[in-house]
C-alpha cells in the first residue's frame, strides 16, 4: 500500500546515494495462526497510551476502530494517539528514539526501520509472541523485518508488496486490444507484457509520447528497487557481497537485471521522461490525470496507462480521478516473473508497532498492540479500511482470498517474498535513491546530461551504496 513517496524529484535522476548492511532474514514457519487470549490491563488504577502515528488518514481511520475496541473493553484505559507527516516521524524516530528521549508508549514503525532501533525497542513478550509462535503466525518477508539478531522487536501490520502488479487503464487496453476484456498477463511470459506495454504506448502525429506505455516512477524508488532486486534473484544471483555486511552489483546478474530494465525505456521506448512533470506528480497521479505543458497538453488526458505499483495503487489511482473528474478505469493486474518461471521478489517488511524502552506503561502498551496485530479479525477490518495486504498467514490464505478479488490476484506471491534484508534507517533513502537515478541515467542516449553506461551506472550504485552504508554502521 502507498506508504508514503520520497520527496524525490527527477533532479535526483542523475545524483546518487546510497547504503545498505547484512541481510538478517529468518525463515517463516508453517501451520495457522495462534490463539491469542484477551487478557490486558484489566484493573481500575487509570492507564493512558500515547501512541505515535503517521498521518495516512486511511491509517488512522482503522487505528481509531482498533483504539474504541480496547479502550470499551479495559475502561482503564485511554489511548491518545499523535500522527504527523512521515518526514517528521522518520526524522523523530532518528533523534529521539535512538537517544532513548521517545516520549510515546506505542510507535508504528516504517517498512524495514525497526531493526534500526533494536536497542531502544522493549523486546515483544513471550506472553504476547514467542519468535517461533510469530514464525508460525506471520508471512516471512514481513516478519523477517521485525526480527532483529534472532529477536522478535515489533509486529507487523501489513505485507508490503511493491513487486509482481500493475495498475492499468482498461478503457485504453480495450481500444488497443478490442477482442480482450482484460490483461492476462500472469497466464503468460514477460516479454508478452512488455510487447503489449508497447502497444498501449500513444504518440502523436510525429511520433513523439504523448502517454507512457509502462511508468516506472523516476521519484520514488520502490519500483525500480524492488524490480533489480527481485530480477537479480530470479537470475541466480544475490544483490549482497559474500559476508552479507555490503552491495554487490558488478555481477553478470546485476549487469543483466539493469541492462534489461533499461532496454524497455531506451531501446523498446515504454516511457519517456518528458511526460513527468517536474512537481505534483506520482506514478498513480499520471494514470489519473494529465498536466498542462505535457503529454497532449490537457489535464484530462493521463499521462500514462500502466504504472507499475502496488495493489494500494489502484484506490489511489480511482481517488484521484474521481477528484479531477476524468473518469478513468483502472484494473489491477499481476505479471509473470520477469526471468525464469519462479517468481523470487523482495519486499520492504511493511509497517509494524512496537514499544520503545522508553515507555511508561510497557505491559499495557503490548497488550493493546495483541488485540489488534494478533487478532485475525481485527486485522481483517483493518486491512479493509487501510488497503493493506495481510501480514497475518490466516488472513492471507486461499480461502481468504476468495471474498476479496483483489487480494486474490496477489495471494498467490505472499510465500514467496523475502525481506530486502537490514539497511540501517539513515541511509535507506541513499540507498534507494541510488538505484533509480542511477537507472535512469543510465536510460539516457550518450551526450544527454548525466547519461551513464550501463557498467559506470552499476558502480556508481554501488559505491554510493556502500559508502552509505559505511557511513551508517
Amino acid at each position: 500500500m502507498r506508504k508514503v513517496y520520497l520527496a524525490t524529484t527527477l533532479a535526483l535522476v542523475g545524483a546518487c546515494t546510497s547504503s545498505s548492511t547484512p541481510s538478517n532474514t529468518p525463515t517463516g514457519g508453517s501451520g495457522g495462526t495462534m490463539t491469542t487470549p484477551t487478557g490486558g490491563s484489566s484493573g481500575t488504577t487509570p492507564v493512558e497510551l500515547t501512541f505515535r502515528q503517521h498521518d495516512n488518514p486511511a491509517y488512522r481511520m482503522a487505528d481509531m476502530v482498533a483504539i474504541a475496541a480496547y479502550t470499551t473493553a479495559h475502561s482503564n484505559v485511554t489511548i491518545t494517539p499523535s500522527s504527523v507527516d512521515y518526514a517528521t516521524l522518520t526524522a523523530s524516530l532518528v533523534a529521539d528514539l535512538k537517544t532513548d528521549k521517545f516520549k510515546y508508549d506505542i510507535v508504528r514503525i516504517p517498512p524495514s526501520w525497526v531493526c534500526s532501533f533494536a536497542a531502544n525497542l522493549t523486546d515483544v513478550p513471550a506472553t504476547v509472541a514467542s519468535l517461533s509462535e510469530a514464525q508460525n503466525t506471520f508471512f516471512a518477508a514481513p516478519l523477517a523485518g521485525s526480527t532483529c539478531k534472532g529477536t522478535l522487536k515489533a509486529l507487523p501490520m501489513e505485507y508490503n508488496l511493491e513487486y509482481g502488479g500493475v495498475v492499468v487503464n482498461l478503457d485504453r487496453y480495450k481500444t488497443v486490444f478490442p477482442t480482450k476484456t482484460e490483461p492476462s498477463w500472469d497466464k503468460g511470459t514477460w516479454a508478452q507484457f512488455i510487447a503489449e506495454a508497447g502497444m498501449m504506448v500513444e504518440s502523436d502525429g510525429t511520433g513523439k509520447l504523448v502517454a507512457n506505455g509502462l511508468d516506472i516512477d523516476p521519484g520514488w524508488p520502490q519500483p525500480a528497487k524492488h524490480i533489480f532486486f527481485s530480477q537479480i534473484l530470479q537470475r541466480g544471483g544475490t544483490y549482497w557481497n559474500a559476508t552479507g555486511d555490503a552491495f554487490n552489483f558488478q555481477t553478470q546478474q546485476a549487469i543483466d537485471a539493469l541492462t534489461d530494465m533499461v532496454s524497455w525505456v531506451k531501446t523498446q521506448k515504454l516511457m519517456s521522461l518528458s511526460l513527468v512533470p517536474m512537481a505534483n506528480t506520482f506514478v498513480t497521479t499520471r494514470l489519473a490525470t494529465g498536466a498542462t505543458g505535457y503529454g497532449k497538453n490537457d489535464v484530462m488526458a493521463p499521462l500514462s496507462y500502466i504504472g507499475y505499483v502496488g495493489t494500494w495503487g489502484l484506490t489511489d489511482t480511482n481517488a484521484q480521478s474521481a477528484k479531477a473528474g476524468t473518469n478513468v478505469k483502472a484494473g489491477f493486474y499481476t505479471l509473470p516473473p520477469m526471468a525464469g518461471t519462479e517468481h523470487k521478489f523482495v519486499q520492504n517488511s511493511g509497517w509494524a508497532l512496537a514499544v520503545p524502552k522508553t515507555s511508561k506503561h510497557p505491559a499495557e502498551a503490548w497488550d493493546f498492540i495483541k488485540s489488534l496485530a494478533l487478532s485475525p479479525e481485527a486485522m481483517r477490518g483493518w486491512s479493509a479500511t487501510t488497503g493493506a495486504l495481510p501480514a497475518l498467514k490466516v488472513n492471507g490464505t486461499v480461502a481468504a482470498a476468495a471474498a476479496d478479488p483483489l487480494l486474490a490476484k496477489v495471494q498467490p506471491l505472499l510465500e514467496h517474498g523475502q525481506w530486502v534484508g537490514y539497511i540501517p534507517a539513515e541511509a535507506i533513502e541513499t540507498v534507494e535513491g541510488a538505484i533509480v537515478s542511477n537507472f535512469f541515467a543510465a536510460t539516457k542516449n550518450t551526450g544527454e546530461t548525466g547519461a551513464k553506461d550501463i557498467i559506470t551506472a552499476l558502480k556508481d550504485m554501488e559505491s554510493t551504496a556502500n559508502a552509505a552504508l559505511a557511513a551508517h554502521k
